[in-house]
């Protein structure tokens, strides 16, 4: 997700170390779902891809407070949630402690086989995608799945605009994402991107929901300037409803270790 005024460093939306990005979702952690409307749209959305037949053990990385976790109920293996934040890692257990909640980073997963491995709202800040799939497959059983969502290219367009050289940061499109599952062996059984369009009282509303889920742990903007940028955002971005609109493109894969 974009970031106020931080020049992006290299390919990805990984544009600070990952110290920083668990500092600020550990931040976020106590409010996450009070902001998180975005997030569990897609959680939403993805979960309408789970698989009929169920078995084996499931991994989910970056599970956040559990939004999606919450989806995979009943899986007869049993559920492993994930996060890199303990903060999260603690709030997701309060809310689904039904699951088996770890501390992980997405590029060293806990030792499989895994039957599936999901992953929601969180791949968007990965900075090496091969690198990270390359480590999934390695742990899935010959025949598992990797299903999971994102936020991909043609995000925020609104936000970019209004902060130009400010640094808006890059994103990969859903072609990249599927070449990354590729290059690593994992073939793409379906994949699907939507455009999505979420309304907000103002435009600090909406940067608040950005920082409310901690997707903004970056400030550099100097107050006057940000001010600037909000009323010109208000003024440019109106929706038909009132308040202003924000742009999602949601993107969703399952792709499989063949057997």
């Amino acid at each position: 997700m974009d970031q106020m005024g931080e020049k992006p460093a290299g390919r990805g939306n990984l544009s600070m170390p990952l110290a920083g990005l668990e500092k600020s979702f550990a931040k976020a952690a106590p409010h996450y779902a009070r902001y998180a409307r975005v997030q569990t749209a897609l959680a939403d959305w993805l979960a309408e891809w789970l698989p009929r037949e169920r078995a084996g053990r499931a991994l989910e990385v970056g599970a956040g407070p559990g939004g999606f976790t919450a989806h995979l109920a009943g899986w007869p293996g049993g559920v492993t949630a994930t996060d890199l934040s303990t903060a999260m890692v603690a709030a997701g257990r309060a809310s689904v402690p039904w699951a088996d909640w770890r501390t992980m980073a997405a590029e060293r997963p806990l030792p499989g086989p895994w039957a599936a491995i999901f992953s929601c709202a969180m791949l968007q800040w990965v900075a090496e995608p091969e690198q990270v799939f390359a480590a999934w497959r390695a742990q899935l059983a010959p025949g598992g799945r990797v299903v999971g969502a994102l936020f991909a290219d043609g995000s925020l367009p609104e936000w970019r605009e209004i902060a130009q050289d400010d640094g808006s940061l890059p994103w990969r499109t859903p072609g990249e994402w599927r070449a990354a599952l590729a290059q690593t062996g994992l073939r793409v059984v379906r994949d699907e991107a939507v455009t999505r369009v979420f309304p907000h009282p103002t435009a600090r509303d909406f940067l608040r929901s950005l920082h409310g889920v901690g997707a903004a742990p970056v400030r550099r903007l100097a107050p006057g300037a940000l001010r600037g940028k909000l009323r010109r955002y208000d003024a440019r971005f109106a929706a038909p409803g009132g308040g202003v609109r924000a742009t999602w493109v949601f993107y969703r894969f399952e792709a499989e270790r063949p057997g």
